[in-house]
This record gives structure tokens, C-alpha cells and sequence, in this order.
């Protein structure tokens, strides 16, 4: 809980209010949303499913009744006396006319009966030997026929009992019935059938009865042994039949068949070994309850749009002037000052901004107050660690100045002090600090001079500097405590005095690199350093040099001992617009 309460107080203000709109507006819409469409769902279903059982329910008591009535009759025929006597009885027993009427009856009698209980037909099936039975009438027809028949073999099978079965008759239009068969037994011997009654009803009258409650809802009559005897299907073994029955399902149940989900119900007619079973495809009765879900998702995405599109424009309002003066105050870290330019409000940010505004109008005025005392504190340090380089060049010169008197070289003390005079000269450039590096390569020259008398030229003075790099600015003075150096604690060192000093300067990856370079005595790793004159001189250029810059001006030592030794300086490009004075 801490740990989601740390992120929550982390994340940005916009995420914040998304989480906030999230959880008090659109969690609980989606939340309201999922309980009502799975109450309403439970709901439809529940209504849909008891609806297609009341359609069950009532073609099952349609059926059961017109069955049970033809099964009753068919019961009321097999032991009428007129019929049993009559089947019974040979050709021998009575003459053709007799034959009529007896038959004669009998028709009647059935035709009664076929008009009563609307039937499609009454037949009979008795011995070959009749008359009527060699005709084949629509009524009467020879036994013999009826053995060839599958549904002869079922009524055997079922012991001459009623049974229901397919049945084809050719001399009718239809042709296609469902039919229930039975034997007539002898009544002075009841293993001994007489005949055979077969009670017709027409499939396209019972296909009438099945009728669905739901689109793509089947219906199939099945006997127990799994024989179809009808369906409200155009083509029957286009749908597989359920091979699951029970005697009485009282609802709906779920299964897989071939693959595909269904509903199903079955139960056993009563009074026959036949199934009323109904199957409906499960994505049917899905249908309508994901049209409903459907259509309720669409109204609560439309309600949730809503809320975003009334809802944005407030948290827009708060969050892009916080992002404004958020990215602002976060530019300070890199120097950049500026007032938010929006149109301030009365609301707690705008007097934020506001004051943020003023806040910046004030470090303005500060900044350019701290920067003009910097600039004054910069040019009084570049100054205080000039005037330190002066004295000190000037003590070197003069102590030359006094050996040479000793020596009474008043020739070379007079050439000392006409170079020591246009060093100052150059030195002074009519006040500056900063002069550009053709002006302190000339000091160079001119203090040069001043060493050649002094060493009688056992010095040499070299420069290899490109014209490019002359123009550039540089803090007077940075060059010539190089080559006093190179000349003091390189070349002197040397047994004989001799030795050259080398200038170079040169443009590389926008910086200039000036380097002095002598042939003395050079130094190992432990001696650098040790000479504090050279070690205060050294520190004195770097800090002159980063002042001027504004950046840090290392300068950079290499020697080995008996070689020689070189002294490098990188410092950027100023030309003379940025000029420190």
C-alpha cells in the first residue's frame, strides 16, 4: 500500500488526474456496467430459455395428444370383433359377395373413424387370399406386401405390439407418413396374428406441429432405437441427430454435438417408445443477448466519451499552464530566465504565475547587477596577477643588468635596457591586459634580444606560428614566463649554455595551441614541479588564463631528462569583440 501511495505521489499532475477521473468516473461506470449486463444477461437468459420451454412444452401436449388418440384408436380397432372374425376367416369360409360386405363394413366403419380423429388413412394389411387384397385398395392390401417392408421387421421385433414407424405408401400423393403399426391377433390363439392395422399420419401434418420457438430450432420424432421418424427440417440428414435422450428433460440443457454447442431437450412421449427431442444452436439463443450487450456497451462508451470530452477541457486548463510554468522553472537550472507569457487568471495558478513573473523580473535585475560586479571582480584579478608577472620580469631584467655592469659591458647594457624599454613599451599596449597573440609574440622578440646579450648567443630564438591564430586574443604576458623558463631551468642547465628555444602555434579542432619547446637539460618525473619560481609562475598563467576564458586553462608539461622539455597551452577562439578589459 505504501509502495502505491510513493507512486502516486511521484508520477506527474496530468497522470494524477487521469488516475483520479479513472477511479471515481470511469471505474465505476465500467464497474455499474458489468454488474447490470450480468444481471440483465442472467436475466434474458432466463426469459429466453423459458420461453423456448413453453414452445417445447406445448408441442410436446400437441403431439402426445394426437398420438395417444391414434394409439388408443388403433387399440379400439384391434380387438373389434367384426374385424377380428372377419380377418380371420378364409376365402373358403364365405363367397366373394359376403367378402364385399364384410370389408364393406369395415371400410365404413374406418372412414367414420378417419373423419372423427382426422386421419390421413386406416390400413390393413390381411391374407393374400381375400379379394380385396389381390385389388390392393386404398384400404386393403395383401400381407405379403407388408413383409418386405423395414417397418414389418420392427413391428416382429416388438412382438406384433403398437409400434411407431416410417412409413411409405405409393399409391398416395403424399406418400411419406408417420405410422402407428400393430398386429390383430387371433382371439382363440394370440400367438396367431389375422392382420395388420397401420393408422397413417401425414409427415407434412406433424412437421405443422413442430413448431419453433427460435430461429434454426430443430425438432426431431425419434424412436428409442435412434430411428428418425420426422423433423421440421427441409433436408433431415443435413442436422445431426442428439443421440442423448432421457425420458423427460424438464428444461434446456447444454451439450457439444459434432463440434458445436446446443441446447437440448428430450422427453419420451407418453404411451410410445418415442422422443420428442428439440435442439437450438447455443450462438441463437447467445444472439440476442450479445445484441443486448452490444448496445448497452455502445451507451456507456458514449456516456464515457462524454465524460472525457467535459472532463478534458478542465484538466487541460490545469495541467498545461502547471506544464508551462514547470518546464520554465526547470530552464533556470540551465541559466535561461523568462516570464511565462500567457494570459494569467485569478485562480490559485494563475497568481501562481503571477508571482513567478515577478520573481523573474527581480533575478533579472539582480543577474545584470552580478554580472557587472563580476565583471569588475574578473578585470581586478586579470590585473592584480599582471601586475605580479611585471615585477617579477622586471627583477630578472635588471639583476642581468647589474651582472652585466659588473662585468662592464656597457655596449650590451645599453642594447638591455633600448629592448627591455620596448618590451615595457609592448607590455603597457596603452592599458590593455588582453592583447591578441601577434602582439605578444613581438614581447617574445623583444625579451629574446634582451637574453641573446645576456648569453652572448649561445641562445637561439625560433618561431613556427601560423598567420590564422596571429589576431586571436590572449592575457599579455602568457608566453614570454614560458620561454624564461625554457632558457632559466632548460637551456642553462646544459654544461655548455647552448640551446634553442622553439614558439610554435597552431589551429586545431576550433582551439589554438601554443607551445614553447627547448633542447635543455629537461627534468624526470620526481623534479617537476620542484622549482617553486616555476611552480608559482606555472599557476599564476593558469589562473590568468581560465579568468579570461571562463573555462579551466590547464597547461600541459612534458620533459624527459637530457632532452629537453615542452610547455603547451589550448585556450579557445576569442576574437576581439570578446574582449575582457
Amino acid at each position: 500500500m505504501k509502495r502505491a501511495a510513493d507512486w502516486f505521489q511521484n508520477i506527474s499532475l496530468t497522470k494524477k488526474l487521469l488516475v483520479l477521473i479513472f477511479a471515481v468516473g470511469i471505474l465505476p461506470l465500467v464497474t455499474t456496467f458489468w454488474l447490470s449486463l450480468k444481471e440483465l444477461r442472467s436475466n434474458s437468459m432466463e426469459r429466453q430459455i423459458y420461453a423456448i420451454n413453453q414452445g417445447y412444452e406445448q408441442v410436446y401436449l400437441s403431439l402426445q395428444d394426437r398420438m395417444n388418440r391414434v394409439h388408443n384408436l388403433s387399440t379400439l380397432l384391434s380387438v373389434n370383433d367384426t374385424i377380428k372374425k372377419t380377418f380371420k376367416l378364409t376365402a373358403k369360409d364365405m363367397d366373394l359377395i359376403g367378402q364385399l360386405a364384410y370389408f364393406e363394413n369395415i371400410s365404413s366403419y374406418s372412414y367414420s373413424l378417419e373423419l372423427t380423429f382426422n386421419l390421413d388413412n386406416i390400413l390393413y394389411f390381411i391374407n393374400d387370399d381375400f379379394a380385396v387384397a389381390k385389388n390392393e385398395s386404398n384400404r386393403y392390401k395383401p400381407i405379403s406386401t407388408a413383409k418386405k417392408a423395414l417397418w414389418y421387421r420392427q413391428l416382429l421385433e416388438d412382438n406384433g405390439r403398437p409400434t411407431w414407424v416410417s412409413f411409405t405408401d405409393s399409391q398416395t400423393a403424399d406418400g411419406k407418413y408417420v405410422a402407428v403399426t400393430r398386429s390383430i391377433w387371433d382371439q382363440n390363439d394370440y400367438s396367431k396374428p389375422v392382420g395388420i392395422i397401420a393408422i397413417l399420419l401425414s409427415k407434412k401434418e406433424l412437421r405443422t406441429m413442430l413448431i419453433n420457438s427460435e430461429k434454426n430450432q430443430y425438432f426431431f420424432l425419434v424412436k428409442s432405437d435412434g430411428t428418425l421418424l420426422v423433423s421440421n427440417l427441409e433436408q433431415e440428414d443435413k442436422q445431426p441427430i442428439p443421440q442423448e435422450r432421457d425420458e423427460n428433460n424438464e428444461k434446456f440443457r447444454k451439450i457439444s454435438l459434432d463440434g458445436e454447442k446446443y441446447y437440448i431437450r428430450s422427453s419420451l412421449i407418453e404411451g410410445t417408445d418415442v422422443y420428442l427431442i428439440s435442439t437450438i444452436p447455443a450462438d441463437i439463443v447467445s444472439r440476442a443477448l450479445n445484441n443486448m450487450t452490444y448496445q448497452m456497451g455502445m451507451m456507456y462508451a458514449l456516456v464515457s466519451c462524454l465524460l472525457i470530452i467535459l472532463i478534458y477541457p478542465l484538466t487541460k486548463s490545469i495541467t498545461y499552464r502547471i506544464k508551462l510554468l514547470n518546464h520554465q522553472i526547470g530552464q533556470v537550472n540551465t541559466g535561461e530566465m523568462k516570464e511565462l507569457a500567457i494570459e494569467p487568471h485569478t485562480d490559485e495558478i494563475g497568481r501562481l504565475i503571477i508571482s513567478y513573473n515577478y520573481m523573474v523580473q527581480k533575478m533579472d535585475k539582480l543577474m545584470a547587477q552580478q554580472f557587472i560586479l563580476g565583471q569588475e571582480k574578473t578585470g581586478a584579478e586579470l590585473k592584480a596577477l599582471q601586475s605580479q608577472i611585471n615585477p617579477h620580469f622586471l627583477y630578472n631584467t635588471l639583476d642581468m643588468i647589474n651582472w652585466m655592469a659588473q662585468k662592464n659591458e656597457s655596449d650590451n647594457i645599453r642594447e638591455v635596457i633600448q629592448a627591455m624599454s620596448r618590451f615595457y613599451r609592448l607590455s603597457l599596449s596603452k592599458g590593455k591586459d588582453i592583447i591578441t597573440i601577434r602582439e605578444e609574440i613581438k614581447m617574445c622578440e623583444a625579451y629574446m634580444e634582451i637574453q641573446k646579450r645576456r648569453f652572448k648567443g649561445r641562445i637561439r630564438f625560433e618561431e613556427e606560428v601560423q598567420d590564422e591564430i596571429l589576431d586571436y586574443l590572449i592575457p599579455k604576458i602568457t608566453l614570454q614566463p614560458f620561454i624564461e623558463n625554457a632558457i632559466v631551468h632548460g637551456i642553462c642547465e646544459k654544461e655548455d649554455g647552448r640551446g634553442v628555444v622553439l614558439l610554435t602555434g597552431w589551429a586545431e579542432e576550433g582551439r589554438i595551441c601554443l607551445s614553447v619547446t627547448d633542447d635543455g637539460q629537461g627534468m624526470s618525473k620526481e623534479d617537476k614541479g620542484n622549482s617553486k619560481g616555476s611552480q608559482y609562475g606555472m599557476e599564476n598563467i593558469e589562473k590568468r588564463l581560465s579568468l579570461f576564458y571562463g573555462e579551466k586553462i590547464l597547461i600541459e608539461v612534458e620533459s624527459s631528462l637530457g632532452i629537453g622539455t615542452c610547455i603547451t597551452i589550448q585556450i579557445p577562439l576569442v576574437s576581439g569583440i570578446e574582449t575582457v578589459t
